[in-house]
């Protein structure tokens, strides 16, 4: 996405242009009641809570959050009543709606989006123990075990209750789902290059993404790398696979998944039971009665006036994340930002790929609500600009110095942009595809759950020219796209590392570091930094191979926000105090808890998984129904 850059950061102390400061700020008023409209559950008054105030509770000096809109009764064009509205049709809200509806309410999703323009994001779906994943060989996996890896990854920073309910409940989810498709069916609105005779749940669309030994035979999980452990339990709704799609070279990127034509079957389902949809509606401000139960919600209308909703048990919050709003953004994900400030960059170049403003966030603080502390989780992980993704290969920094235990992957981000700016480079030797069949499926890793994406890049590598200082285009083996990155091959580690950039003296050094490197594979163990031996194998056979990224000590959002609201183990959503707020909860991108530090997780796929279990607890929750 291409965004204009503002220069915002002069000095230590300037916040920037259209960023206010708040010192001072107490109190933040309320929306003005809607004055003689229906409420079912008692007479309301809205939210004008002081506690949310961004000064009192965050360290920013940025009024990400304001007030709540002032909303007069001439404003509101229609009123609708039931019992559960659904804030948001996204991942999240989907799977709410249904839940709720089939509990028995009567349920109100509000859509921001046209209806022609709703698609939910994403393709893997992580989720454990489903009959889907244990029908084809993954599985059962020890559920407090994946609790714990969670937990494990994150320092503790995350919940182990929001957690648990992702994962003892995510089997159960995708199974329901995908129990919903019946294929072929004429209100489906296909996804663009789709074959549409084939169900989007057919093996040759659907499959599970393995770590790449299971090229050799079958692989147990889960897989132990760098101290950190890894299970097979993706469902990647990806399509059939494209060996060549794109430019005259014939690689290019294959970016379509066929998620959004399976999530519209619960979509059906649940308007089937009585859910209504009300499509460019987009909520803004909640309404409460007099003890503070959240008894409804107002949303905006494309033509700029409102909607009341009232809901006789509660409001899921279901609107995604914050991106969109780099204001919020930037003053809530303290280290993207410092990091981007340190660099001379701006709230602008910060922004993720979404739409979402943080409507969910804000309307929840208006009532006392809190996001979760520092730090703050976002969709962060390490990239290595190679084909082969994080395989554990001997890692560089610009000065030609290791700086980690390549095979904890978990840590790599946080390791690798500390690190000098310039090139990070991976390199082996003749070797390479054997080292590279020893690792696990962490995230970015090669991908052998369809073989043909790791055996055509093996095959693009081998082609690669020795010598060529251009290097070569090879095929992704991480992604459905088969995105390409260039490879480099040499006779020389030093010619090597002038193809891609190095100094002279980051050379000499890297060339030590290259001799320091074999002599611990030589003596069978890393006293370095106590990499896992099986990886440990001598850069010691020509040709030489390697690919580079960039460091710029600094990374944007990503994909999305992850940081979310606090709430208990029921997604109900807590004040200050630690006390429920009647009739609120939270899922998606709204929820806080689930990720701690960042995207550093043993399943990949898991936001998305996330998003669709925890909005099926809600909906579950909110009326009544059992949940693990």
């Amino acid at each position: 996405m291409n965004v204009s850059r503002r220069d915002l950061l002069k000095g230590s102390a300037v916040l920037g242009a259209g960023l206010a400061a708040t010192a001072g700020l107490s109190v933040l008023p309320g929306c003005a009641p809607a004055a003689g409209s229906s409420d079912k559950a008692g007479d309301s008054a809205l939210a004008n809570s002081g506690a949310g105030n961004p000064n009192d509770h965050y360290q920013t000096g940025i009024d990400w959050l304001g007030t709540p809109p002032e909303i007069s009764d001439d404003e509101v064009t229609a009123t609708f009543d039931g019992d559960i509205i659904v804030c948001g049709g996204g991942n999240s809200g989907i799977q709410a709606a249904l839940a709720a509806a089939e509990g028995g309410a009567k349920v109100h999703v509000l859509e921001s989006s046209a209806e022609e323009f709703r698609r939910v994001k994403g393709r893997d779906v992580g989720h454990v123990n489903s009959q889907w994943l244990i029908n084809q060989g993954f599985g059962p996996y020890d559920e407090g075990a994946i609790v714990n890896e969670f937990m494990l990854r994150c320092g503790g920073r995350n919940n182990a209750e929001i957690v648990k309910r992702y994962v003892y409940n995510s089997g159960e989810t995708f199974d329901h789902m995908i129990s919903l498709v019946s294929w072929p069916d004429e209100r489906i609105k296909p996804v663009n290059r789709s074959s549409q005779e084939i169900s989007p749940i057919d093996p040759s669309a659907m499959y599970v993404p393995q770590a790449a030994g299971a090229l050799d035979g079958p692989v147990e999980y889960p897989v132990s790398q760098g101290g950190f452990k890894t299970w097979a339990s993706t469902a990647s709704a990806v399509g059939e696979i494209s060996h060549m799609f794109g430019d005259e070279s014939g690689i290019g990127e294959n970016d379509y998944s066929r998620w959004d034509e399976i999530q519209q079957f619960s979509i059906l389902k649940g308007q089937d039971l009585g859910a209504e949809w009300h499509y460019e509606q987009r909520a803004r401000c909640l309404i409460t009665d007099d003890s503070g139960a959240v008894v409804g919600v107002y949303a905006e209308n494309a033509d700029g006036t409102y909607t009341r909703y009232n809901a006789a048990t509660g409001v899921i919050l279901c609107t995604g994340d914050f991106g969109a709003d780099v204001n919020m953004a930037w003053a809530l994900l303290a280290e993207h930002s410092e990091l981007a400030a340190r660099a001379g960059k701006s709230p602008e170049d910060l922004r993720p790929e979404s739409f979402c403003e943080g409507e969910g966030h804000k309307m929840a603080c208006w009532l006392g609500a809190q996001i979760e502390p520092l730090p703050r989780p976002v969709m962060t992980y390490y990239w290595t600009g190679a084909p082969w993704g994080t395989v554990p290969y001997l890692w560089l920094n610009s000065e030609g110095k290791r700086f980690m235990n390549e095979a904890a992957v978990s840590n790599a981000w946080a390791t690798g942009i500390r690190q000098p700016v310039g090139p990070t480079c991976t390199i082996s030797d003749s070797k390479w595809f054997d080292v590279l069949k020893r690792g696990g499926i962490e995230l970015g890793s090669p991908n052998a759950g369809r073989p043909d994406y790791v055996l055509e890049m093996k095959e693009d590598v081998d082609n690669v020219p020795v010598g060529d200082p251009n290097g070569a285009r090879c095929r992704d083996s991480v992604e459905c796209e088969r995105a390409p990155h260039i490879v480099y091959k040499a006779d020389t580690i030093e010619e090597l590392l002038g193809f891609m950039g190095f100094s002279d003296e980051a050379i000499k050094e890297a060339t030590a570091s290259v001799e320091r490197y074999n002599e611990l594979c030589y003596q069978g163990h890393d006293a370095d930094f106590d990499k896992d031996d099986k990886f440990m194998s001598p850069i010691d056979e020509p040709p030489y191979i390697g690919a580079f990224f960039e460091n710029e000590r600094w990374k944007g959002i990503g994909l999305v926000c992850l940081t979310g609201l606090i709430t208990d183990s029921h997604l109900q959503v807590l004040d200050g105090d630690g006390k429920k707020i009647p009739g609120l909860w939270a899922a998606g991108n709204c929820l806080g808890g689930r990720y701690g530090t960042g995207y550093v997780t043993p399943i990949a796929g898991n936001s998305i998984g996330m998003a669709i279990t925890h909005g099926r607890v809600a909906g579950k929750v909110a009326t009544g129904q059992e949940v693990r």
